[in-house]
C-alpha cells in the first residue's frame, strides 16, 4: 500500500520539506511543478503510481529525474545524486523533527541506484518506507 501511495506523495513531502526550510511554499509548487514538465511527468503518470496500475519499482525513469531534479534544484542532493546530508541536518538542526531526520538519513543516504534519478527516487522511497 505505501508503495502505491509514493509518487502521490512526492508533491506533498517535497512542498513540504521545502517550504519548512528552505523556499517560500510558493517557490517550492513552482520549482516540483517545473521539475515535473521538464522531465515530461503527466497527471497520468501520478495517477498510475497512485493507484497502483504501475509499481514504486516499476516506475518511469522521468518520473525519477523528477524527484532527482527537484532534489538538486533544493539543494539537497548534488547531481550526481549525493544526498546532501550536512546540508539537511543544518535545516533541521533546531526542528522537533531532528532526530528523526538523522535516524532516516542514517538508513537512507547510503541507498543507490541505476543512476542519480535512480537514486534520489530510491532515497524518497527510503525516506518514506517504501
Amino acid at each position: 500500500m505505501r508503495s502505491i501511495l509514493a509518487l502521490a506523495l512526492l508533491l506533498s513531502c517535497l512542498t513540504g520539506i521545502l517550504s519548512q526550510h528552505t523556499l517560500d511554499p510558493a517557490m517550492s509548487k513552482t520549482m516540483v511543478e517545473g521539475c515535473l514538465k521538464e522531465n515530461g511527468v503527466s497527471k497520468q503518470d501520478l495517477e498510475d503510481l497512485q493507484s497502483g496500475k504501475v509499481k514504486h519499482e516499476d516506475a518511469k525513469d522521468n518520473v525519477k529525474c523528477s524527484t532527482q531534479c527537484i532534489l538538486v534544484k533544493a539543494g539537497l542532493m548534488d547531481s550526481t545524486g549525493k544526498l546532501l546530508t550536512d546540508k539537511i541536518k543544518a535545516n533541521y538542526a533546531n526542528s522537533s523533527m531532528k532526530e528523526t531526520i538523522e535516524k532516516d538519513l542514517a538508513k537512507c543516504s547510503g541507498v543507490k541506484g541505476d543512476n542519480a534519478c535512480d537514486t534520489a527516487f530510491k532515497m524518497l522511497g527510503c525516506f518514506q518506507g517504501v
